[in-house]
């Protein structure tokens, strides 16, 4: 017994200086491979995504010029009927191809491809003749917006969202989302002036829309140009190779600027001719094609590189067995220190709801002061709405999570809809519950936008038997007026426009009411 007491400290010192030396460096080989696979994959997703995000591009701009072609034939110019049928051919071929097949999969985009692939075909069948301009331009743009959040969600999906580089962070940003839209807003400018040309006049609401548009590209262009200094910034190489708006670019928009004036006086308008309108805002759109296809290339070589550097980091790992135990501690700690920066840094850049592809509540926190300073600085009115998905408890308990998370995302699509300005911002803060804010000129007008939020959602008819008497999913919304104080707490706001929120759920739901 005595001699097995003496023995045992010498037992316990032969197993921490031999058996758990051993066990610690399998167990952080082992940790420290699986990571550099993980950040491997990681960086594999992004280059898919990228792939994806760049053949989406190639579907928008051909939805653009249908939705464009279509205005000059209801305008009662059936020239470019052969050019309409071919662009729908190949824009419905793309979405039957083998690649995009395999991303559907990959990212589980099965039901937003469907219902987009469904939309297209219902929408080309339509029998010109009998159709309505406005009507047409709206569900091609409906379309449009729906390629536009594929595009985000595949950067979701894909990790480039969570990209850690700032300058593959802001340029990913820019190729996915700011270069888009301002390709969608030269699209909007080129459809409806068309339409507008073709048909020899223009209304009121018309001009309004035009201007709208023209007034978009500029606020898409100064988000690009404040993204290309931060890119120069952080790389200046990068910026040297890679110039993301071309300087003809405010020649061709400075000209659709002229022409769009000139569509305002009827006199002039009958003169301009629909087809060479339409070249001209292609052009334009045109002028964007080599930045963002240059753009792409350059991302793609980075995370490529960055690949290769993980790679080249597991061999080094996997060669790291043969150092000395106090070594491979050494090293264990250098990899914990380098993990927790990463993942830290990727916890900061990530400011987007998973399921639903809004900003998240941290995002809310970090945005909306900034807004709220320029709404001040340019004298705007500022308003800040909280929504709830009505009896959405019970929508769960009767058709399960899953039918329930794409209810979410359905209404955030529709909310994006109807809040696509520059200003506009829409946020999911909660299971159900959404926040979003926008400037508006007086309160009339942001009832009206709100209520449009309501009806929009309820226009999708997606069945809710357990919310009586409607029978489909609604919501209620509590709308507040945000006060001109730089010092406005925000809590303050939610917790004002929560209150109206209450109020229009005790008055039978399925509304809003004003703070």
């Amino acid at each position: 017994m005595t001699q097995e007491i003496q023995n045992k400290p010498s037992l316990q010192r032969y197993l921490f200086a031999t058996i758990l030396p051993i066990i610690l460096l399998s167990i952080t080989l082992s940790i420290s491979i699986l990571d550099q696979k993980k950040q491997y994959q990681f960086t594999k997703n992004e280059l898919v995504g990228i792939q994806t995000m760049e053949f989406l591009y190639s579907r928008l701009t051909e939805l653009q010029k249908i939705r464009g072609y279509t205005q000059i034939v209801l305008g009662g110019h059936n020239d470019v009927q052969k050019n309409l049928g071919q662009q729908k051919n190949n824009f419905l071929n793309g979405f039957q191809q083998q690649f995009w097949i395999q991303q559907v999969d990959n990212f589980n985009l099965q039901n937003e491809s469907d219902l987009l692939f469904k939309q297209a075909q219902q929408l080309f069948q339509v029998h010109l003749p009998n159709a309505k301009s406005q009507e047409l331009f709206a569900k091609h743009s409906n379309l449009i917006t729906s390629i536009l959040q594929l595009m985000q969600l595949t950067a979701d999906r894909s990790n480039l969202i969570l990209d850690p580089e700032l300058d593959t962070y802001y340029l990913i940003d820019v190729l996915n989302k700011q270069i888009p839209y301002l390709v969608e807003s030269i699209g909007r400018v080129r459809g409806t002036a068309s339409g507008l040309i073709s048909k020899g006049f223009a209304n009121k609401d018309d001009l309004e829309n035009l201007q709208n548009y023209l007034s978009a590209i500029e606020t898409r262009i100064e988000n690009i140009d404040n993204a290309q200094a931060i890119i120069a910034k952080v790389s200046s190489k990068m910026t040297e190779e890679l110039h993301l708006i071309p300087d003809e670019l405010d020649q061709f928009i400075s000209k659709l600027n002229l022409q769009c004036d000139l569509i305002k006086e009827q006199h002039s308008c009958q003169k301009m001719h629909p087809k060479e309108f339409f070249q001209q805002a292609t052009q334009a759109i045109d002028l964007l094609t080599t930045p963002y296809h240059a753009g792409i290339a350059i991302l793609t070589s980075k995370i490529q590189k960055r690949q290769d550097k993980h790679i080249i980091q597991g061999v080094i790992v996997l060669c790291g067995t043969t150092i000395t135990i106090l070594l491979m501690l050494y090293f264990n700690r250098a990899f914990y220190l380098y993990d927790k920066k990463h993942f830290e840094t990727l916890a900061k850049l990530s400011v987007t709801d998973q399921l639903t592809g809004l900003y998240n509540r941290r995002h809310l926190y970090t945005v909306f002061p900034r807004q709220l300073r320029a709404t001040i600085r340019y004298e705007e009115n500022m308003y800040l709405g909280i929504l709830d998905v009505d009896n959405f408890k019970r929508f769960n308990d009767t058709y399960g999570h899953p039918k329930g998370d794409l209810a979410l995302q359905q209404i955030s699509m529709a909310m994006n809809e109807v809040l696509q300005r520059a200003n506009d911002y829409s946020f999911r803060i909660g299971g159900e519950e959404f926040c979003f804010f926008f400037n508006e000129s007086n309160l009339k007008k942001a009832e009206q936008l709100t209520n449009k939020i309501c009806s929009t959602i309820e226009d999708l008819a997606i069945p809710h038997e357990k919310n009586k008497p409607h029978g489909k999913v609604t919501v209620s919304i509590g709308l507040i007026a945000v006060p001109a104080a730089s010092d406005t707490a925000l809590e303050k706001l939610i917790s004002g426009a929560d209150k109206a929120l209450y109020k229009a759920k005790e008055s039978g739901r399925n509304r809003y009411i004003v703070g």
